[in-house]
């Protein structure tokens, strides 16, 4: 028995290991696109701990400031007394908006979800409005009101909070309203949107929350102009529009925010995960006209914005902006290349329903049968977490159904790192096809 049987052996007698299908690996360390177990075996990264090790792990910097940090200070938060890593921090994360008339304010709490909150209580605050407004398949969390709230919620923990309104996504292959082009599909979801307004809130709403494009939900990206479309609406009634830009922030999609490639900009950001290279922190952004409106003793945290996780956010984001145009680049670049290997296994395997994404944001959605779209669920679990595992390929399921592979390397990923990865998921599909008789 290998170190790892051992190990997974003892989690599974002392932990909850049935809350998330995790890959049975036990990692020891991780460089850039790798990740090393404790029996030596190295693996490519490929969703980069859900979209958390942007820059690669352990990108330069980040442990001597860490380190630094914590020789110095570690107890503490942003709440009860101020650190200069506090004011570094705020600097770093605001230089990441060249329009500094719209996000000039930013406050940082522990995890995208607590972000999302503290966003849902500023919109309140300043709009008076008491409706709040999600999109079917979205993502905001996993705490009991974000996961109640995000458009894949468990029935088992509903009914949904009181002032909810979810609406349809406009989800190309999958439209809610039926088979029609992207464009029809954005369009009917905005008029629907706005009935939503009218007659099922009486104009009662203070926000619409969404991701640009949907992470979790299966890396569905909505067409080109609904969120303009969308925005003039919202704008119509006094409604915000935060974007919960957690998974595809800070260049994962070409651009360092994923609303520029939308021609939008939301009144509220929300930012977490490849932020901070790994530590626990979201960053919450929006301008001083609608910051104005919390209040004294409206938030608070034991740990949030402590010296410790504000010198690795600091770290992280220099790193990003002293590289910014060869990391976008390259983003471009390997997006690219990405989506041309992988349309090339769509016209080799019938189990391929679609390929999409921007930049290195990208989702194959696997189907039984490409005329029904039957979800391919148990198959797109079986690759990820077995057949690529074993060929030594980190990748994680997505999708409303569980179906689709999110193919998320970091901003560092190379040509042979991707050409590796496809020709695992070619083998990996292959003898599903095979076993499954999928034609």
């Amino acid at each position: 028995m290998g170190r790892t049987e051992e190990i997974l052996k003892e989690l599974d007698e002392y932990l909850m290991t049935n809350l998330y299908p995790t890959h049975r690996i036990v990692v020891r360390e991780a460089r850039d696109i790798y990740v090393y177990d404790v029996d030596g075996n190295a693996y490519l990264d490929f969703m980069t701990v859900v979209t958390t090790a942007l820059l690669g792990h352990n990108p330069p910097g980040l442990a001597d400031a860490i380190t630094e940090t914590a020789k110095r200070l570690i107890a503490g938060n942003g709440y009860n007394w101020y650190t200069e890593e506090l004011l570094n921090a705020a600097k770093a994360v605001l230089s990441l908006f060249p329009d500094r008339n719209m996000y000039n304010k930013v406050h940082f709490k522990l995890s995208g979800s607590e972000g999302i909150e503290l966003a849902l209580k500023i919109a309140k605050r300043y709009t008076k409005n008491t409706y709040v407004m999600y999109l079917m398949g979205g993502y905001h969390g996993r705490t009991y009101l974000t996961g109640s709230y995000h458009g894949m919620r468990r029935k088992e923990y509903g009914p949904l909070p009181p002032g909810t309104l979810i609406a349809p996504f406009p989800y190309p292959y999958r439209c809610p309203f039926g088979d029609m082009p992207p464009e029809e599909c954005g369009k009917a979801a905005v008029e629907t949107i706005e009935y939503y307004i009218n007659y099922v809130a009486i104009k009662d709403v203070c926000c619409l929350v969404t991701e640009p494009i949907q992470g979790v939900g299966g890396i569905v990206v909505p067409p080109k102009d609904f969120f303009e479309r969308l925005k003039r609406v919202l704008d119509t009634y006094g409604i915000l529009l935060i974007f919960d830009e957690v998974q595809s922030g800070m260049g994962r999609t070409g651009t360092t925010w994923a609303f520029e490639q939308f021609n939008v900009k939301p009144d509220i950001v929300v930012a977490a995960k490849g932020m901070t290279g790994g530590l626990p922190a979201s960053a919450v952004v929006t301008r001083k006209e609608i910051a104005s409106a919390m209040q004294l003793n409206d938030e608070h945290s034991t740990f949030g914005a402590s010296a410790l996780i504000m010198a690795a956010v600091k770290a992280t984001v220099d790193y990003y902006n002293m590289h910014k145009e060869e990391l976008l680049s390259n983003a471009k670049r390997m997006g690219e290349y990405a989506m041309k290997r992988l349309m090339e296994l769509y016209d080799k395997h019938p189990l391929i329903g679609e390929v999409r994404g921007l930049g290195l944001m990208i989702g194959i959605e696997l189907v039984k049968n490409r005329k029904t779209k039957e979800p391919a669920t148990k198959e797109t679990s079986d690759i990820c977490l077995n057949r690529a595992l074993k060929r030594g390929v980190l990748f994680v399921t997505s999708g409303w159904n569980g179906n689709v592979i999110r193919f998320a390397p970091p901003l560092t990923v190379k040509q042979e790192h991707i050409d590796k990865a496809i020709d695992v998921l070619d083998k990996s599909l292959g003898e599903v096809e095979r076993e499954e008789n999928i034609k």
